[in-house]
């Protein structure tokens, strides 16, 4: 891949020409040419280091260091939701695993900080990602019960044990919808099958599978567990 990001038209219809549909967030990035694909690292590492929100300020900081142009590098990535901005204040408001918004899914890292996911299968990758203990917190949407995962040195506990993973999809937005549109609202924590299949009947459009407790952890490794580590390890660490 030899597209430049610095014509954006070309980037753009190139990035997009390279996906097949329902590629998850690795093979998205995995697309991007290595300025972009650092500057998407870049950004997803600023969640838990910056101690504002990530910001345009944030986004044109990490963008010059790579020598881009920040709104075509945010174009881009946007173009194979990656990452999107807030149109009225140019905040980062997606940014899978991370939500720029608070949601139900709260995951405090060992050490701080504290970082709210986009979705259940989210949530859990965020450990995965960063390699960091951490605690969960969501609920369930049927019931409103609460819901707590605890990640130490590798082991996981669910509460309460029954809790299950729903990873659902609608059709919202066409074959080319965006995960936070068409995924995300129906990855959900329940406490159990029988609220899983309760939520399931209330959502007749949504088509999706039921995780047991590892393979949710599994399905959320899979998608986000090294997606700070595919730089070409010979280009140094600048």
């Amino acid at each position: 891949m030899t597209t430049d990001p610095s014509t954006p038209s070309a980037a753009l219809d190139a990035l997009a020409g390279q996906l097949r549909p329902g590629a998850g967030v690795r093979q998205r990035q995995a697309v991007l040419p290595e300025r972009l694909r650092r500057f998407h690292q870049r950004l997803l590492r600023a969640f838990v280091t910056e101690a504002d929100p990530v910001d345009a300020t944030v986004v044109g900081r990490l963008a010059a260091e790579l020598e881009l142009d920040p709104q075509i590098a945010m174009a881009a990535l946007a173009a194979i939701d990656l990452v999107h901005t807030d149109p009225t204040t140019g905040t980062v408001n997606v940014a899978y695993p991370f939500s720029g918004r608070p949601t139900p899914y709260r995951v405090e890292l060992a050490g701080g900080p504290t970082v709210y996911a986009m979705c259940a299968i989210d949530a859990l990758g965020i450990p995965q990602m960063l390699d960091r203990d951490a605690h969960i917190s969501s609920i369930d949407p049927v019931s409103g019960q609460p819901i707590t995962v605890e990640v130490h040195r590798g082991v996981w506990r669910f509460g309460p044990p029954s809790t299950v993973v729903l990873d659902g999809r609608t059709a919202a937005g066409g074959a080319g919808g965006r995960v936070a549109d068409c995924c995300c609202p129906h990855m959900n924590f329940h406490i159990d099958r029988a609220a899983a299949d309760a939520y399931r009947r209330a959502h007749p459009d949504m088509t999706g599978m039921l995780f047991n407790q590892a393979q949710a952890v599994q399905a959320a490794g899979r998608a986000f567990g090294n997606l700070l580590d595919l730089v070409n390890l010979q280009e140094g660490t600048p």
